[in-house]
């Protein structure tokens, strides 16, 4: 087992104790996935945003179920993965 198994055991274990959706993919990618996922979500929780808004772009985030599109993310701003999945209400809601 490599240390990325167990990283990725460990950002799998806590996106199913959080309740997150299982994401689709190659099963190379899915592993991979999942913690790219953790780790933007990491980032979010990190920034200096009250918890409403928080709430906010988590729900937006985690409606990205494609392994795939996390791992493409990966070095993108944790903004990213939140506003590709908005929906057009959300957006006009936050940038009117």
């Amino acid at each position: 087992m490599s240390d990325y198994d167990s990283v990725n055991d460990a950002a799998a274990a806590a996106a199913a104790a959080a309740g997150w959706p299982d994401l689709t993919g190659a099963p190379k990618q899915i592993p991979w996935g999942i913690t790219c996922r953790a780790d933007k979500v990491r980032e979010l929780e990190a920034a200096d945003l009250p918890e409403v808004e928080k709430a906010r772009w988590r729900a937006a985030m985690l409606r990205e179920t494609r392994a795939g599109e996390w791992i493409d993310y990966r070095k993108q701003p944790w903004a990213v993965p939140g506003l590709m999945n908005f929906t057009e209400e959300e957006r006009n809601a936050l940038f009117g």
